[in-house]
């Protein structure tokens, strides 16, 4: 069972070593020191954190999620302000990931106004949020805010005008573990004439949206000031849900269309930009469950993008879906195979004659696991402390053995390391033979392996064994970074340069009339949908795939030169859309030889129908292979040039050149 929340012990440890936990904090020994940093204009006055002179603080302890206020009281009047911070003591160490969010700032009793901050860490350990810092010029790489977003927010949040003559500063804030959020359903009927994406609803439409505070339960709604007919697409979405609640999952209850509920299959959690956490409930677009398919229940077995049958939603004035917002969990276990193998545990239900003691665990925190046996075991072949899903669920956290006790009595423990022989089950070995070298992932949370073992036991101790009970802390850790491609060397440049590559035009309408990139779904290697891409594809008002024809004028890049990539649409053009989303060109040329020089793209010109010849060169190197965008509504605030939506038998034109390519 679960036996501690917090690691105070291991923030003892290290806060001592830092020196940075002060005696505020110490003296309670329940939490972190939370203070306003503090230097008026020319520096005469300054604190932080501990006693200085004609300045009184009154500091708070922080245990946790809350709100908290911390005032700073002048014995002389201070002019003016250099910098101000709010500060946690060891917070990064504390309370990992927490966020801070301002409620109020008051100078001599009055409230001030105060624009949007993040919270940060210059050292790793000390949590801070900057009110007046001018020697930030870009926020840092762990800059996160409670609301998910990072938009508008700033190091420099107060005007420093309103600390010209001060006695006094009292600052209200709250700490989060996770976030504030909004929930929303995502919704198109069947013919798109009706949409909602979150945010302000259009006229016709109401949003009863959601405040995401927690996990726990929430409904969403749309109604309609007209009947909706059909459904094209439907999601349940959390803006910025992988940010402020990351890994978390989603749990449809009911879903009622007209106050009546209807049936809905088993769905899954996932994103489609690493932002907005969702839930598709009708999507017929995604042919696979992606890479980041998640379910509250462990299996994916049977979780589809269609939850609900699309004939419920034929005449609707109104859509509420009841949901759960889920903490991620995993189960720790010992991993325990006796001398001659006749007994062992490997997570799960036990065999006969074996009772475990598992753990859930839900974040950092101290955990206790344990095994009886109904008969004496005897003796030691393998034991480990495992986490099930711990490489995913938890990334790159550490696990750190404290105590062993073999029939009640603690054993020695050596000095282990945290590892994975899979890349999905954490681990930390108590006794494994086989381990002669420390594997290449094995990590500690001090970062020293020097003497680490993946023996840290005595097999003797394992004698005749009739319960194992094993202590460890699970200790926050980032995911480890993953290693960036070395560069190309010059002789596999030089193959690539000599390489050919295809070109191919790409293009989205308003109603999504399209043809995708030739790796994307739908595109030249999706053998789900034949045909797909060597024509232009619409849908009817019940979602049918409907064949715009057209046809296609693709390049083969073999060397430097100019080359024209092209469509011309069929007899229906493109119905009666007036704009694209996307129009780029999509190639098999890796993004590696553009971003380190060894090829360039440049010299893009566009002729969309009769509209005039337009110059714009925007070479996307993001992803795995180069992408020349001309129209991307969903990733550029506008569109590039005026044009206007060509008709039956007209020609969309690129052309482009290209320089470092070889024979």
């Amino acid at each position: 069972m679960k036996q501690v929340k917090t690691l105070l012990a291991f923030v003892l440890a290290l806060t001592m070593l830092t020196g940075l936990w002060t005696a505020a904090a110490a003296e309670e020994g329940t939490g972190m020191n939370a203070y306003i940093m503090f230097a008026n204009a020319d520096w005469s006055t300054q604190y932080w954190g501990s006693d200085a002179e004609g300045v009184q603080a009154a500091n708070a302890l922080v245990t946790g999620e809350g709100e908290y206020t911390i005032g700073l009281t002048f014995e002389n009047e201070s002019a003016g302000l250099a910098f101000a911070a709010i500060g946690i003591d060891a917070g990064e160490i504390a309370f990992p990931e927490y966020k801070i969010e301002v409620k109020d700032i008051r100078v001599n009793g009055e409230s001030i106004a105060f624009t949007k901050g993040y919270t940060s860490s210059d050292d790793g350990v000390v949590t801070r949020m900057n009110l007046y810092n001018e020697w930030v010029s870009e926020l840092p790489a762990d800059a996160r805010s409670f609301d998910g977003s990072l938009e508008g927010a700033s190091p420099i949040v107060v005007d420093k005008e309103a600390f010209a003559a001060v006695k006094s500063v009292e600052i209200d804030f709250a700490l989060h573990r996770f976030g504030v959020d909004t929930a929303y359903i995502m919704y198109a009927n069947a013919d798109w004439s009706v949409q909602y994406w979150g945010g302000d609803a259009p006229e016709g439409v109401t949003a009863a949206n959601a405040v995401i505070h927690g996990f726990g339960d929430y409904t969403v709604g749309l109604a309609f000031a007209e009947e909706s007919a059909g459904l094209a697409f439907s999601a349940l979405g959390i803006v910025s849900g992988e940010k402020t609640y990351p890994g978390a999952y989603l749990k449809i209850n009911e879903i009622r269309v007209n106050g009546e509920a209807i049936e809905a299959a088993k769905g899954y959690t996932s994103s489609d930009d690493g932002v907005t956490t969702r839930m598709n409930l009708y999507n017929e677009w995604v042919s696979e469950l992606p890479a980041d398919a998640r379910s509250f229940d462990g299996s994916l077995e049977g979780a589809s993008p269609i939850a609900v049958d699309k004939e419920a939603f034929a005449a609707v004035k109104s859509v509420e879906i009841d949901f759960s917002l889920l903490p991620v969990t995993d189960t720790a276990y010992i991993m325990f195979a006796n001398a001659d193998w006749s007994v062992q545990y490997w997570g799960g239900d036990a065999p006969e004659g074996v009772t475990a003691m598992n753990a859930t665990v839900d974040g950092q925190g101290t955990y206790t696991i344990g095994l009886e046996f109904a008969e004496e075991s005897a003796g030691l072949a393998f034991s480990a402390v495992g986490i099930v899903n711990g490489e995913k669920t938890f990334a790159g956290y550490f696990i750190d053995v404290t105590d062993v006790k073999i029939n009640g009595e603690s054993i020695e423990v050596g000095r282990g390391f945290t590892t994975s022989d899979d890349g999905v089950t954490t681990r930390e070995n108590l006794y494994n033979e086989w381990v002669t070298d420390l594997p290449a992932e094995a990590r500690r949370a001090d970062g020293i392996l020097e003497a680490a073992s993946a023996i840290i036991v005595d097999k003797d101790a394992f004698a005749a064994v009739k319960s194992i009970e094993v202590t460890f802390d699970y200790i926050y850790g980032k995911p480890a970074a993953k290693a960036t491609d070395a560069p190309l060397t010059e002789e596999e440049a030089a193959e690539l340069q000599k390489a050919d590559y295809n070109a191919y035009i790409g293009v989205q309408t308003e109603s999504y009339i399209f043809r995708n990139s030739w790796n994307d779904t739908y595109g030249r290697d999706d053998a789900d949908h034949e045909g797909y891409f060597s024509r232009l594809t619409g849908w009817d008002a019940d979602n049918n795939a409907v064949d715009y024809g057209g046809s296609f004028t693709d390049a083969l890049l073999s060397n430097e030169g100019e080359y024209s990539v092209s469509l011309t649409t069929g007899d229906m053009g493109f119905g009666t859309d007036s704009f694209f989303r996307l129009l780029y060109v999509s190639t098999e040329l890796p993004s590696k030889l553009v971003k380190e020089g060894y090829v360039t793209i440049d010299n893009v010109r566009v002729k969309i129908g009769e509209s005039a010849t337009q110059d714009y060169t925007d070479v996307d190197v993001s992803g795995e292979y180069v992408r020349i965008v001309i129209i991307d509504q969903y990733n550029r605030s506008e569109d590039p040039f005026g044009y206007t939506v060509p008709g039956a038998g007209a020609a969309i034109t690129v052309t482009f050149n290209v320089t470092g390519l070889t024979d």
